[in-house]
This record gives structure tokens, C-alpha cells and sequence, in this order.
């Protein structure tokens, strides 16, 4: 699948799914961290995601 697929599936998930996916996604990149500690494309995925969430919570407290 391309990017442009990836996105359109994404977008076409029941919230439940997406929770999976998150989830499943959150495990082999755990995983992964655990058998190559010193991939640099893992330790970028921990990054992103912290940075991610960081700005969803600061704009979940603002709406408030």
C-alpha cells in the first residue's frame, strides 16, 4: 500500500480499529526498541510520538 492508501484506510477505521492499530503499532515499535536499542528510526518513532500526543493533550485542555 502507498501513503495515499494508508491514509484512506486510516481514515475508514471505526474508532475501535484505530485504537488497534495504535496499539499494535505502539507494540512492534516496543518491541523493536527492546531488540535493536539503538535503532535511530525507533528512538525517532518514541519522539514523534511524544511530540504528537504532547500537542493533542494542549489542544484537548484549551478547548476546555
Amino acid at each position: 500500500m502507498n501513503s495515499n492508501d494508508l491514509w484512506e484506510a486510516l481514515g475508514s477505521l471505526e474508532d475501535d480499529q484505530a485504537f488497534q492499530v495504535l496499539t499494535q503499532l505502539f507494540a512492534r515499535y516496543e518491541q523493536s526498541r527492546e531488540q535493536y536499542p539503538d535503532d535511530q528510526a525507533v528512538a525517532a518513532f518514541f519522539q514523534h510520538l511524544a511530540v504528537i500526543m504532547a500537542q493533542v493533550q494542549s489542544c484537548n485542555v484549551n478547548r476546555r
